[in-house]
């Protein structure tokens, strides 16, 4: 189930990896009973009302925080190359 990190935590994928330090904007996708454990518990919000297991949507993200984080990826993806063209050259 996809969803977005609203609190910086620590999210089990239940594989190898162990914990993964997550910021707040990440978009992860974790089994359904983890899920439920960072919705309930305030960490992250269901990117899709469908998946979200209360009827009122109360742990969906809106779409202007979707929006906000797909843009906070962007940033962060953008500054992350020019960091490594700016490693390249030297002086």
């Amino acid at each position: 189930m996809k969803q977005l990190i609203i609190e910086p935590c620590i999210v089990n994928y239940g594989d190898d990896r162990g914990g993964v330090d997550q910021s707040i904007g990440d978009v992860v996708d974790v089994p359904k009973d983890v899920a439920s454990k960072l919705a309930s518990n305030g960490r992250a919000l269901y990117l899709d009302k469908k998946d979200d297991p209360t009827r009122e949507g109360r742990y969906t993200a809106s779409k202007e925080m979707v929006k906000a984080a797909q843009e906070l990826a962007a940033a962060k993806a953008k500054a992350a190359a020019e960091a490594s063209k700016g490693g390249e050259g030297g002086e």
